[in-house]
Order: C-alpha cells, then sequence, then structure tokens
C-alpha cells in the first residue's frame, strides 16, 4: 500500500515536474516569439524612419542645387565665374551638412566650387573615376544622382557626390555638392541611434553609399563592394515596404530589415546581432528555471510582467490615438468626440480656432525643425495660460482648437486677449528669436443651440477668416460674417470663369506730366461686370483672386489684353506713352510664379522701354533677396519698376535704396490728408524729397482738386493721377482723350 501510494506519488510528482516544464518550455517560446517580434518591429520602424529622413534629406539637397544652379546661370557664372562667388559661398554657410558647392560645365570642367578661389586648379568631373559616371548620367538628367562616396582629398573629409544637371535657355550645366557622412553636421546622421544597430545604405553596385555606425577603415567600408553573396540576398527584394530576413553579417547572425528607395536606387537596411536580442531573454530564462519548483510564483511574475507590458502599450496607444505625437495636445478625433460629448451634455462652452501668422514663411526661412518646435512652444504657452480644464487640440499644420467652458461673451474675449499676449513677443527657439502673430475665430454653444459640432467648427472658422483681414486679432461669429462669407465664396466661384466669359475689363487713368500737362502714361485697372453678381468692386474681387491660384492668370490677363489695348490707341493717337500694370505680390510668391511671369513679359511684343509693373510695399513680407535678385532682372529688360501705395506698408529707407525702381507712387490716403495739419503736409513733402534724392521719378495719386495740384508743384512733383485730371478711361474714350489735349 504504500509502495503504491509511493508509485502514485512519483507519478504525480513527474507529471507535475512534466507540466511545469512543458509550460516553462511553452511560455518562454511564446516570450520569445514576442521578443523577436518587437525587434522585428521595431527594425522595421527605425528603417521606415530612416529612409524618410534619407528621402527628405535627398529632396531638400535636389531643392538646393537645382535653385541655387538656376541662380548661378541666371548670373552668367559659367562664362564669368565671379559672379556667382557670393551667392555659392552664401549657400554653403547655411548648408553646414554639405561639404561643398560647384558649378561644373557640360564637358565636366568645374568653374566655381564654394570657399575655394577660383584661380586654384579645379578638376574635371569626368576624368575622375569616382565621379565620371555619376557625372555623365546627371549632366543629362533632370534629377539628382548619387555618386560612390569617396575621400575628398581638398576638404579631408568623406562625402557623398550628389549632381543634378540644370537648364536655363540655351546654357547647361552641373551643379554639385558633397554631403559629409563623418561629421556632426551631416544631414544624414541620426543622434539618437539606438545601441547595436546598423544603418547602410547600398547602391545598386554593390558599393556602400553610408553607414553607420562605421568600427572598420573606411577605406575598407566605402572603396570595396560589399559581399557578393549577401549582395544578392538583398537585391532579390526590391519593394518600398519593408521586408525582414534573417542572414549573417560579419559574421554574426542578424536580423535584417530592407527597404529600397526607388527614387535614389539605394537598399537602405537596419540591422541588429541576434546575441544582442537574446541578452535580455537569457536573463529572464536563467532567473525563471531557478524558480520553476513553483508553478504558481512563476506563473503569476510571468503574467504579471505580461499584463503590465500589455497596459503599458495599451496606454501608449491610446494616448497616441488621442494626442497630437508633436504637441502632446488633443488631437482632432479627440476634439469632435469632446465636442459631441459636451454638445449631448448640454454644456455652454466656446470654440476658440487659433492660426498662426506667417508660420509658411518660418518655415521655408528656418526649416522645419524649427518650425515643429515652434509648435511645441506655442502648446506650452497655451497650457500655461490656460486653465486645467480647457480643452486644447492642435487641429492641421499651424492651427490649434481650443474649448472653453464660460457662459459669458466678455469673458470670452478676455481669454482671446489672454491667447493674443502670447503672441505679442518674440518666441525663443533653439537660440533663434521668431516672430509669429495668430488670429482667432470665436464660436459660442449653449445648451438651446441646434447646431452639430462640424457647424460649431464652420462657424469659428469663418469668424477665422475674417480675422485674419487684420492682424493680431479675434472676431466673434455673428450672422453677418456668415453672409460675408457667403459672399467671397460666391466671387470666388464666378471669378474663377470671368475671364473666359469676358467678363473683365480694363480702364486706363492717364498720368499727366508735371511741367508740360501732358499725358506720359495710363495705369491699367482692372474692373468686373459678373453676369451673376453684377458689378463688383476691384477692393473686393482682387482680395479673394490674391488668396487663391487665381491672381496669377487675371495677372496674365491684365499684362496681355492692357498692352493690345495700348497699341490700338498708340496707332489711332500717333503718340507713344508708358503702360504702368500692378502686380500682385502672390504673382511673385514663389520662384515658378516668378518665371511665368518673366516669360509672360519676354513673350510680348510690347515695347520694354514704356511698360511699368507696379509693385506695393506688401511685397516685401517673404523672402527680400530672392524678390530683389529678380526685380533686377526685370530691370535688365529694360521694363522700368515702380514702388505703389508708398508708405503704407512694410519697405524702410534701407530697403528703398536697394530697390532696382525708377518711379515712387505717394498713396493717395498722404495726398487726401495734406491739408489737415502740418505733419501730413512735411510728410508729403519729405517723400517727394525723398525720391528725388534717389533719381526716382515721383507720381501723386489721387489728386481731386486744385489746391493739392498747387502745393504739390510747389513741392516739386513730377506726374499727378487722379480725378482732377480724369476718371479711369475705357479704350475708346482715351483714344479721344488724347486727341483732344493734342
Amino acid at each position: 500500500m504504500s509502495k503504491l501510494k509511493e508509485v502514485n506519488f512519483w507519478f504525480i510528482y513527474a507529471v507535475i515536474s512534466f507540466l511545469i516544464v512543458i509550460s516553462a518550455l511553452l511560455i518562454f517560446y511564446y516570450e520569445w516569439l514576442i521578443n523577436k517580434n518587437q525587434y522585428a518591429q521595431n527594425i522595421i520602424n527605425f528603417n521606415k524612419i530612416s529612409v524618410q529622413n534619407s528621402i527628405s534629406s535627398f529632396r531638400s539637397q535636389e531643392s538646393i542645387l537645382k535653385i541655387l544652379g538656376e541662380n548661378l546661370l541666371e548670373l552668367d557664372t559659367l562664362n564669368k565665374p565671379e559672379n556667382g562667388r557670393k551667392l555659392i559661398d552664401d549657400m554653403k554657410k547655411v548648408n553646414k551638412g554639405l561639404v561643398a558647392f560647384g558649378l561644373s560645365k557640360y564637358n565636366g570642367d568645374l568653374v566655381l566650387v564654394s570657399n575655394m578661389e577660383n584661380n586654384k586648379a579645379l578638376p574635371n568631373l569626368l576624368t575622375n573615376k569616382y565621379s565620371r559616371r555619376s557625372f555623365e548620367k546627371a549632366r543629362d538628367s533632370k534629377k539628382m544622382l548619387l555618386g560612390r562616396t569617396y575621400f575628398f582629398k581638398k576638404m579631408n573629409k568623406w562625402v557623398i557626390p550628389i549632381r543634378i544637371g540644370v537648364q536655363l535657355e540655351e546654357k547647361v550645366a552641373v551643379m554639385t555638392a558633397g554631403i559629409e557622412i563623418n561629421g556632426g553636421d551631416t544631414v544624414l546622421n541620426i543622434k539618437e541611434l539606438p545601441e547595436n544597430i546598423t544603418l547602410q545604405l547600398i547602391r545598386e553596385d554593390g558599393y556602400l553609399q553610408f553607414k553607420n555606425p562605421v568600427k572598420e577603415k573606411l577605406e575598407e567600408v566605402y572603396y570595396k563592394e560589399v559581399d557578393s553573396f549577401f549582395f544578392k540576398e538583398i537585391n532579390k527584394i526590391k519593394q518600398y515596404s519593408s521586408k525582414v530576413i534573417t542572414t549573417n553579417i560579419e559574421g554574426k547572425k542578424s536580423m535584417l530589415s530592407i527597404i529600397y528607395i526607388p527614387e535614389y536606387k539605394l537598399y537602405s537596411l537596419v540591422s541588429i546581432p541576434y546575441e544582442e536580442m537574446t541578452k535580455d531573454f537569457n536573463k529572464k530564462l536563467l532567473i525563471s528555471m531557478t524558480l520553476l519548483f513553483s508553478l504558481l510564483l512563476v506563473l503569476y511574475f510571468l503574467f504579471n510582467y505580461s499584463i503590465k507590458i500589455q497596459t503599458r502599450t495599451r496606454n501608449q496607444l491610446d494616448f497616441i490615438a488621442k494626442h497630437d505625437i508633436l504637441t502632446g495636445t488633443y488631437n482632432r478625433y479627440s476634439l469632435n468626440e469632446e465636442i459631441r460629448s459636451r454638445i449631448e451634455k448640454k454644456e455652454n462652452f466656446f470654440i476658440f480656432f487659433l492660426d498662426l501668422d506667417n508660420f509658411k514663411y518660418i518655415n521655408d526661412t528656418y526649416g522645419h525643425l524649427i518650425g515643429d518646435k515652434l509648435l511645441k512652444e506655442v502648446a506650452k504657452k497655451l497650457k500655461e495660460k490656460l486653465f486645467r480644464r480647457d480643452f486644447i487640440s492642435r487641429n492641421a499644420g499651424d492651427e490649434f482648437i481650443i474649448l472653453v467652458n464660460e457662459r459669458n461673451d466678455e469673458t470670452a474675449r478676455m481669454i482671446a486677449k489672454k491667447i493674443l499676449d502670447i503672441f505679442t513677443k518674440t518666441i525663443k527657439v533653439d537660440n533663434i528669436e521668431v516672430f509669429t502673430g495668430a488670429c482667432i475665430g470665436i464660436s459660442k454653444y449653449t445648451s438651446d443651440s441646434k447646431i452639430t459640432s462640424s457647424g460649431l467648427l464652420n462657424q469659428a472658422d469663418m469668424a477665422l477668416h475674417r480675422a485674419k483681414e487684420d492682424r493680431n486679432s479675434y472676431v466673434m461669429f455673428s450672422r453677418a460674417i456668415y453672409g460675408n462669407r457667403k459672399e467671397i465664396v460666391q466671387i470666388e466661384t464666378h471669378l474663377r470663369h470671368a475671364i473666359n466669359k469676358n467678363e473683365l475689363f480694363l480702364m486706363y487713368q492717364p498720368k499727366i506730366n508735371a511741367k508740360t500737362k501732358k499725358i506720359v502714361g495710363v495705369e491699367a485697372l482692372l474692373r468686373w461686370n459678373s453676369e451673376k453678381l453684377g458689378f463688383i468692386s476691384p477692393e473686393k474681387f482682387i482680395k479673394v483672386a490674391e488668396k487663391s491660384s487665381i491672381i496669377n492668370d487675371i495677372g496674365e490677363f491684365v499684362i496681355k489684353e492692357s498692352q493690345k489695348d495700348i497699341l490700338d490707341v498708340w496707332r489711332e493717337t500717333n503718340s507713344k506713352f508708358e503702360l504702368s500694370v500692378n502686380v500682385s505680390p502672390r504673382q511673385l510668391s514663389s520662384i515658378k510664379e516668378m518665371n511665368r511671369f518673366k516669360k509672360i513679359i519676354l513673350n510680348s511684343n510690347f515695347p520694354n522701354d514704356k511698360f511699368i509693373i507696379e509693385i506695393t510695399e506688401n511685397i516685401f513680407v517673404g523672402d527680400v533677396k530672392r524678390i530683389i535678385l529678380f526685380l533686377n532682372t526685370i530691370k535688365s529688360y529694360h521694363i522700368s519698376i515702380s514702388l505703389d501705395d508708398f508708405g503704407t506698408g512694410y519697405s524702410s529707407l534701407s530697403i528703398l535704396s536697394k530697390l532696382p525702381i525708377s518711379e515712387l507712387k505717394i498713396d493717395k490716403s498722404f495726398i487726401h490728408n495734406m491739408f489737415l495739419n502740418e505733419e501730413n503736409m512735411k510728410l508729403v513733402k519729405s517723400i517727394i524729397n525723398i525720391g528725388k534724392d534717389i533719381n526716382l521719378k515721383v507720381v501723386a495719386e489721387g489728386l481731386e482738386e486744385q489746391k493739392e495740384l498747387d502745393l504739390l508743384q510747389s513741392f516739386g512733383c513730377d506726374i499727378y493721377q487722379g480725378y482732377y485730371f480724369s476718371k479711369p478711361l475705357s479704350k475708346e474714350e482715351l483714344i479721344s482723350y488724347i486727341k483732344t489735349r493734342h
């Protein structure tokens, strides 16, 4: 009996031991799979980040090379290298991740290299064995190509050569630069590279383009082909989505994530050795094997560990699902849920729709990294200014939406002012003083409101658009705003078809010489008589056009139609005078639009020396240097440039002295206010004197009375324009007007 009991005991013990061992093996096998899958997902995610970083860096450098190349060609640098010296050196200063910029001829001769005197012997890129193949491809390609990584002796640095062919009319050249791969400023370096992870970019020819970290000598890395067996293995995978394989790397079994980048014909590889993956796992296995005597305890710790991991992951995913990762504020999904919840509970609250001013300009000037940090800083300051119960969310881009539990309109206004106070001072981002204004649109929900969440957001958006008409302001939604918004939508809708329907037409207001009283020019003024909306004031429809791409088509129409009309007037009256056309800042807002504008002018048969473009001071809100460079190009075609509405915008005397203008137009508001007080009169006289001092013609706009004429003549004004002499005239009326005066 005792023996039976003993056998039964050992049997039970054996079964329990067996179950414990099997359970432990199953559990650890499961844990190993989780561990392996986590590492696989980590290297996949890191590889995707690395690919996006590489693509973003290369595209950024491609844009820089193309723009710089076109500007150097405009400066005739191929023939006169020193013309481009300052530009190419300045570009090198602001692009620290690049070793140097170079401009070469189609035959491979380098004509200009940044920070290198032109009298130094510059190499030919077609004769260099490391640059020849990529140069031959790049000079006939509109896409940037990467050359093989090599050691640039003159700079004592390892670089990735990048090249792109550029063309301006019949001028063809190749822009080249080198991305530094082993310095702190390299654009490819990822500062927080996880430990034990290796990142590689491999070319289609089997050579390494980039590796981080590098433990060997750089010559052994970049001048030798990758192991042929290994390269055949990765060369089978030509897909943009990540593929994970197990392979031997440098004699170690490793997990490898592969993504093919077709745009630059590179394989992005992220790898981690298995021995690194198993370190933590082996420790847990050793500890757990010593604790196998208690299945409950082992299971408890294992399941407790798993539950903690799952809970942490679930909390992280929940946070990601409800929050904006960049700023830590709530996201749009959480915002919609919160508004819906408050509406269901019949709570009273306000929606503040906040939009930053000039955020795109800050991004373009300082880079997206500074833009992102600015958004973080704004979110931080909003949290500091508002109560914890206030709901702050980031809608998109530079927009924030805030929900405030308040009943009183006056309190809402005070909160709006408190928010706008944030933007009255510069915000410091990475030792850079950045100034950005903001506008706020406000909508209100009360318990008796019958409106949806989308309706509330739409009201706040309409109020925001109204607030943007002024700087650093807020507007509360009202029915009047709804009507105004509706009118704007109608104007934009019908304006898109106005040219094709022949609804747009031009009037011409004469410009009269101060001494001879003869007509010396006309200004083309656009008018619109809509079939559906009737006559629309230019002050209304021009603003709408400037906020969309319509203004570029309208600008082209005005130039072509006015030149055609004035050529007819010249023939009919046997007299020639200048034609002035207004140019919107939007028409010069990018290189693409500048080139379109230049093409229109160059393809015209109107004599350039009789053509004037009028710009306003608002044009200098953007990239002043680029705009001045473009205006100098326009002037080189013998086209005159006039600064319109002087004194009402952003320009200063320092900018005025740098502008290639030949004419200054005093805004009519100054003319009308001359007799209000002595200060206004002195101001007009000073503007005329400034123009005279820098050899500019001065035009007085809006002249309506004899006493204004007498005073302006005593100040020495050159040219007059206004109803005193003539209202704006049609082409036929202008012909009659000229014949009468002559």
